[in-house]
């Protein structure tokens, strides 16, 4: 799971420590002008068609790390079946084109997602 915050113009998304373990891989300190938008909306077959490029861990139930999805570099940190942040970056910002996250309670993806759209002007 992981804590998002907005600090300034820096989009700040601490994992947890076992997720930093499984995803192998940071925290994150993203550039507002580098976030495109962010929702709670799962692209479509989101489960499918998911190929290990590099780091990460699938387990049961859970998958945090890098992952090729549908052609596209993604990270994870996502528990199946619940709620997930998505937070799309803007072409060439990053290696990255989404970030799959399950915020920490009492926060919720919806809620982080809206902070979000706010200080990008609405724009999700």
């Amino acid at each position: 799971m992981a804590t998002v915050r907005v600090d300034g113009d820096t989009l700040n998304i601490e994992l947890s420590g076992w997720d930093k373990l499984w995803a192998v891989h940071g925290s994150f300190a993203i550039p507002l002008e580098n976030v495109a938008g962010a929702t709670t909306e799962k692209l479509p077959s989101f489960w499918e068609t998911l190929k290990i490029i590099g780091t990460g861990s699938v387990w049961p139930l859970k998958m945090a790390g890098t992952f090729l999805y549908h052609g596209e570099v993604v990270f994870f940190d996502y528990q199946r079946e619940e709620q997930v942040l998505v937070i799309d970056l803007r072409a060439g910002a990053s290696s990255y084109k989404h970030l799959f996250v399950h915020v920490d309670e009492p926060d919720t993806p919806a809620d982080a997602a809206q902070r979000i759209a706010a200080v990008l002007g609405g724009a999700a």
